[in-house]
């Protein structure tokens, strides 16, 4: 355990120096001529926050690889078994690194990914060109009492309207107006889209000024900015899958991704305990390492692709998070089983 910690922490510093090397060989001249030297490391610790299940997960791979390796090379793992004890015992320490690991990770997308990487974005966007900075597009949402929901661009404090405003009362039913006046909901510019049967959003009807009465408008309502999915924490996608939301698609989505994400550390030790345990004269060591980190970025992205296929419904949220998790587990899982 301890030498898994300091190989850990070797390898943890490494990859986040590189990433930072990296990051400032590509923006470093735009962050330095315009952030001081703190807000700079804010930056990077808040992008450290927002991606901790992928620093933390490779890092746990190339330590516990180093670590088992080792011991395996030098006939310690042979000499352990022989004083009568397990491979699965003697993997105790890893397991309960890994568990450490995991509960960190779930700390951190309830309580700190979600605002670091909001300050992370807004970061990014303080310093990107005049051009890039003009195409930028902001979205803002209210949550209505009958669970529906409005969408605006902006918001005029002094006329009291909104603009460019969608109101989702679901799926099937969709009502778009140039401006919405909140005293009296007076629409101007209205069109209402409607599925037809061929699953297709059309419009139905239009009208120069109407009034929605039948909007259930509250002056309590909060205007707040419209929270990417991925920035919201694992409680607010319980709450909103809870209450059926038009967007539940996404929402479960999301909420399957980020329960999940935190339990890699324990596929990676089911999946590269039994190749690294296993004696063998001749070991390639480099081919190990190399195909295991391969095979854990390929399995990242691929899970990045399921998302969004689970986002557009194209497979069932579960499905596209749990399938190719449960694919791999199906493949490693009997050869960790059968280890003595």
């Amino acid at each position: 355990l301890n030498q898994l910690i300091k190989t850990f922490f070797f390898f943890l510093f490494c990859l986040f120096a590189m990433y930072i090397v990296v990051d400032l060989s590509a923006h470093g001249v735009r962050f330095l001529s315009k952030s001081s030297f703190i807000e700079i490391i804010v930056f990077y610790l808040n992008t450290f926050a927002s991606i901790l299940d992928l620093f933390l997960t490779l890092t746990f791979l190339l330590a516990m690889m180093r670590v088992l390796i080792d011991l395996n090379t030098h006939r310690e793992i042979v000499a352990l078994q022989m004083a009568g004890l397990s491979k699965k015992k003697l993997l105790t320490p890893f397991f309960l690194f890994a568990s450490l690991l995991s509960l960190i990770c779930y700390l951190n997308i309830q309580w700190f990914a979600p605002d670091a990487q909001e300050l992370a974005n807004a970061f990014k966007a303080a310093h990107k060109t005049k051009k890039a900075k003009s195409n930028q597009v902001r979205i803002f949402t209210v949550s209505l009492e009958d669970e529906s929901e409005l969408i605006y661009q902006k918001f005029d404090t002094d006329k009291r309207e909104l603009s460019d405003v969608f109101w989702v009362r679901s799926p099937e039913d969709i009502w778009h107006m140039k401006t919405l006046k909140i005293e009296g909901l007076q629409g101007q510019y209205v069109d209402h889209l409607e599925r037809n049967s061929l699953k297709l959003l059309e419009k139905s009807e239009s009208f120069t000024h109407r009034t929605f009465a039948e909007l259930p408008w509250s002056d309590e309502a909060v205007l707040h900015r419209f929270v990417p999915y991925e920035s919201r924490s694992i409680s607010t996608l319980f709450v909103q899958a809870c209450s059926r939301p038009a967007d539940g698609r996404i929402v479960f989505s999301h909420l399957y991704y980020k329960l999940l994400v935190p339990l890699m550390p324990f596929l990676v030790l089911f999946a590269i305990a039994p190749i690294t345990l296993h004696y063998s004269r001749s070991r390639p060591i480099f081919l190990i390492t190399a195909y295991s980190i391969f095979g854990f970025i390929a399995l990242k992205v691929v899970l990045d692709g399921m998302l969004i296929l689970g986002e557009n419904q194209v497979i069932p949220s579960y499905l596209a998070i749990l399938g190719p998790v449960l694919f791999i587990f199906s493949l490693f899982m009997p050869k960790f089983a059968r280890m003595r």
